[in-house]
C-alpha cells in the first residue's frame, strides 16, 4: 500500500506538469453516465481498486497505469520464457546504447537511435550472427534515464532485447557474438550521426539465466527493469524519479521541464515490441496498454459505491489512495467511516470546522489502528 500511495502522489505531480493530458484525468474524472465510483477488493491479492473512472492507460506518464501495465507485461514475458525453455530453447539479453551528452535534444537522439537500430538489423552480417545464435524472435524494451545528478551526461535512451533462441551458448560463443555485433552496431551509430559507442558501454550480451532474472525481477523496486518506473542507480534518474524529485521539492523546475520533454517525445511509442509471429508461437493474445490498464480481476468483489458528492470530497482532500488503503484493510465499513469524516470537505461552509490535511491524516491513522 505504501507503493500505491506513492503512485497516486506521483500521478498528481504528473497532472500538474501535463494538465491537458489524459493522465490529468486518470482515476479522477468519472465516466459519463455513471452513477458513482465503485470500490472493489480482490481477496486473492488483498488489494483494492476503483471502477467508473477514466483510465489513461499511459505506461509512460502515469505511475498508476504504468505499474499495472508493466506488471501484466512481465507476466506475459515470464509465460513465454517458461514455454520456450520447456521446449529446450533459451533466452539471451542483448543491450544496445549510444553516446549521449548533456546538450542532446531527446527527440533528435531518439530519432537517430531508431535510424541506427533499423540499419543495424538490416545488415547481412547481423542477420548471419542472429542465425548462428538460433534466434527465433525477440522482444524489445525501450528505456530512458537522465544523468543530471551524476556526470550530467543528459538523456540516456537505450534498448534491451530478449532474444528467444534455439539453444544455449557458452561464454566463448557469447563473447564472439558480442564482439561481432558491436562492430556492426558501431557502424550503424556512426552512419546515423551518433558517434562511436564504446565496446564497454555500447553493447552487452548476457546468457539465459541473467535474461530470465531480468524479467522475473521486473516487478520489484530498485531493480534494473521496468525502465521509466524503476528507481535508477546512483547518478541517474528515470522519468518517474523526476516526479519523485518534484514531490520532494516542488521548486525543482528542471525536473518538471525534463519530464514534460520526455512525455512529449515518448507519446505514442511502445514500451515493449514483439517481433512478428513471436506472440503466436506462445499462444499469447495481444492486448493494448489501455486494455491492460482497464482490466479487473475476475475474483474482485464490489464493496460499495461512492456517490458523486462523496467523490468530490475525496478529491478535495487528496484521499484517493487512502480510500483504497482503508478498503483493502478494513472493508467498506472503514471506507464509509472515512467518507463521513470528510463529507463536506468540498464545501467547508457546511461544517463547523474545515477538513484539513491533519484531520484527514488523523482519521486514516485512527481507522487503520482500529483494524489492527
Amino acid at each position: 500500500m505504501a507503493r500505491r500511495v506513492e503512485r497516486y502522489a506521483l500521478q498528481a505531480v504528473a497532472r500538474d506538469i501535463l494538465p491537458k493530458s489524459r493522465t490529468a484525468l486518470c482515476l479522477r474524472t468519472r465516466i459519463k453516465g455513471g452513477e458513482g465510483v465503485g470500490v472493489w477488493k480482490c481477496e486473492c491479492s488483498g488489494t483494492a481498486h476503483y471502477s467508473g473512472l477514466i483510465v489513461c492507460g499511459s505506461v509512460w506518464t502515469c505511475p498508476v497505469c504504468g505499474a499495472k501495465i508493466s506488471e501484466k507485461r512481465r507476466g506475459e514475458l515470464n509465460a513465454a520464457i517458461e514455454q520456450h525453455k520447456s521446449r529446450g530453447g533459451d533466452v539471451l539479453l542483448l543491450t544496445l546504447t549510444t553516446p549521449h551528452a548533456r546538450g542532446d535534444d531527446l527527440a533528435a537522439l531518439v530519432a537517430q537511435q531508431a535510424q541506427a537500430l533499423q540499419a543495424f538489423f538490416r545488415q547481412r552480417a547481423v542477420k548471419s550472427i542472429l542465425a548462428e545464435m538460433g534466434e527465433l524472435g525477440r522482444v524489445r524494451a525501450f528505456e530512458v534515464t537522465h544523468g543530471r545528478k551524476g556526470t550530467n551526461n543528459g538523456w540516456h535512451p537505450h534498448y534491451h532485447f530478449l532474444q528467444f533462441t534455439k539453444a544455449g551458448a557458452d561464454a566463448a560463443q557469447l563473447m564472439d557474438w558480442k564482439t561481432r555485433l558491436y562492430l556492426e552496431w558501431a557502424k550503424a551509430c556512426q552512419r546515423a550521426g551518433l558517434g562511436m559507442p564504446s565496446f564497454k558501454h555500447g553493447i552487452d550480451l548476457r546468457d539465459g539465466s541473467y535474461a530470465q532474472q531480468y524479467v522475473s525481477k521486473w516487478g520489484l523496486d530498485h531493480e534494473m527493469t521496468k525502465g521509466h518506473i524503476k528507481k535508477a542507480k546512483a547518478g541517474g534518474e528515470t522519468p518517474f524519479d523526476l516526479l519523485r524529485a518534484l514531490l520532494a521539492d516542488p521548486k525543482d523546475r528542471q525536473a518538471a521541464a525534463l519530464f514534460a520533454e520526455f512525455a512529449k517525445v515518448f507519446k505514442g511509442k511502445r514500451q515493449l515490441s514483439w517481433s512478428r509471429g513471436l506472440r503466436a508461437m506462445f499462444n499469447l493474445v495481444e492486448k493494448t496498454d489501455e486494455e491492460l490498464a482497464e482490466e479487473r480481476s475476475e475474483e474482485a468483489q464490489l464493496l460499495g459505491m461512492i456517490s458523486v458528492e462523496q467523490w468530490r470530497a475525496v478529491l478535495k482532500v487528496n484521499a484517493r489512495a487512502i480510500v483504497l488503503e482503508l478498503a483493502a484493510y478494513g472493508g467498506w465499513e472503514a471506507v464509509s467511516s472515512f467518507l463521513h469524516i470528510i463529507k463536506y470537505a468540498h464545501d467547508p461552509s457546511r461544517l463547523d470546522h474545515e477538513v484539513t490535511p491533519d484531520i484527514v491524516s488523523e482519521a486514516r491513522a485512527v481507522l487503520l489502528g482500529e483494524m489492527k
